[in-house]
């Protein structure tokens, strides 16, 4: 697909994992039974060493607004294997097609990427200012993982995984370096752990926002940021820690510069009865002013989490002079939107998990960041009912509203109302 070059590069890796799982075991070859049911996964094929299960995965939303309306149209698939009981796989290929929210539309706009998603082909021209915005863009993601248990802990053991999905760090709302919401990556992992314990080694690869020189085709190929890093954690069920070390380096595509980055974050909790208390505070040698932080608080108790949740960034936390050599992408409306920025959130949310029926979601927050000349309040609910539990099938409505610190603001504002189904995709 033009300018989502990333994207491309997933879809293949996730077809050589969906081939390598089905060819990987024998006895995959001839299958003891397959089924094929609403009731539960579409596609079920079992033998005496593997299991592997097909489902689906759409989302139909139609979504209306402020001088506006449009639909969110994804559609895909997911599967999910296990193998000799050592190897597990899964994955998803989606394609959307899209109208943006107010907010999306101007994010995605100045970053030139879809937060989750990455970068995209447009439907509406990127100069039509006064319209939302409308992409087209397509997601893989996948992984294949090796687990080797050490005597007779089930918890004990080493791991391997080698995936094309984010990565996540910590307890924290919205982890600042690290943020399974981000856009998928490949990645190569290897760790141990035990009960308590967990310590991996990571290597990554970004895609940058600088181009290489123009070569005999039309779009030359972005530069690419390697990174490797280092985490650990030690938790309980009352408190835990973790700390993670990581360096990424931006080569451009004539290979005549480069810069790195380091980064490190340290994040906890601590649980007071049905209270628990995070933070997570990070640093990178590119951001001078300091270091960035999170707090918050969350109450759970049976089918109900309520939670607030304060956010700092420093400038350059992510690269210097707006450079990206850490992170690629920035994550609207609940996770943070680059440097030099400032958030608090409360958030609320209920779910039966015995017996789901009714899932609600709300939050309000406001944040200004300087990098994306941001200064706004937001509110959004979502109330979706649960239609076939197996299938994850849910009708959904939602409702988003936008505020400008003042009259004056040229940030995006407004309101956004959406409803339809969505099945076996979460935040779409």
């Amino acid at each position: 697909m033009k300018n989502n070059l990333n994207d491309s590069s997933g879809r293949r890796d996730i077809i050589q994992i969906f081939i390598f799982t089905l060819f990987l075991s024998p006895s995959l070859s001839a299958q003891n039974t397959t089924s094929y049911s609403i009731k539960s996964h579409a596609i079920t094929l079992e033998s005496e060493r593997a299991l592997v299960v097909v489902d689906p995965s759409i989302s139909f939303l139609y979504l209306v607004g402020e001088d506006f309306q449009g639909i969110n149209n994804i559609r895909g698939a997911k599967f999910n294997a296990t193998i000799d009981g050592h190897f597990k796989a899964g994955g998803a290929l989606l394609e959307r097609q899209s109208t943006l929210s107010p907010f999306l539309t101007d994010f995605s706009r100045q970053s030139n990427r879809l937060p989750g998603w990455g970068r995209f082909k447009t439907i509406s021209s990127l100069t039509d200012t006064d319209l939302p915005l409308k992409v087209d863009v397509a997601r893989a993601t996948g992984f294949i993982e090796w687990a080797e248990k050490v005597g007779k802990d089930e918890a004990k053991g080493f791991h391997a995984r080698l995936s094309n999905e984010a990565q996540n760090f910590g307890w924290a709302h919205a982890p600042l370096l690290l943020n399974r919401d981000d856009v998928p990556y490949p990645t190569a992992k290897i760790g141990w752990q035990n009960s308590k314990l967990n310590f991996d080694l990571r290597a990554f690869q970004w895609i940058g926002d600088v181009r290489g020189p123009m070569g005999s085709t039309t779009e030359p190929l972005f530069n690419r940021i390697h990174g490797t890093l280092a985490s650990g954690k030690y938790n309980t069920d009352s408190w835990g820690v973790a700390m993670l070390f990581g360096r990424a380096k931006e080569v451009a595509q004539d290979t005549s510069s480069s810069s790195h980055i380091q980064a490190i974050s340290l994040s906890g909790f601590k649980v007071f009865h049905d209270v628990r208390f995070i933070w997570e505070m990070s640093k990178s040698s590119a951001s001078e002013k300091g270091v960035s932080w999170q707090v918050g608080g969350e109450y759970s108790r049976k089918n109900t989490k309520v939670g607030i949740h304060h956010f700092v960034t420093q400038a350059g936390l992510y690269g210097g002079d707006g450079g990206t050599e850490w992170s690629h992408s920035g994550i609207p409306l609940g996770v943070m939107t680059g440097g030099q920025s400032t958030s608090s959130i409360i958030c609320a949310a209920y779910r039966n998990k015995l017996l789901p029926k009714w899932i609600l979601f709300s939050e309000c927050g406001s944040l200004k960041s300087a990098q994306y000349n941001y200064d706004l309040k937001w509110f959004k609910a979502n109330m979706s009912r649960v239609i076939l539990e197996d299938w994850d099938l849910c009708g959904t409505l939602s409702f988003e509203h936008l505020f400008p610190a003042d009259h004056l603001s040229e940030g995006p504002s407004g309101w956004m109302m959406s409803f339809g189904i969505t099945h076996g995709i979460i935040n779409p």
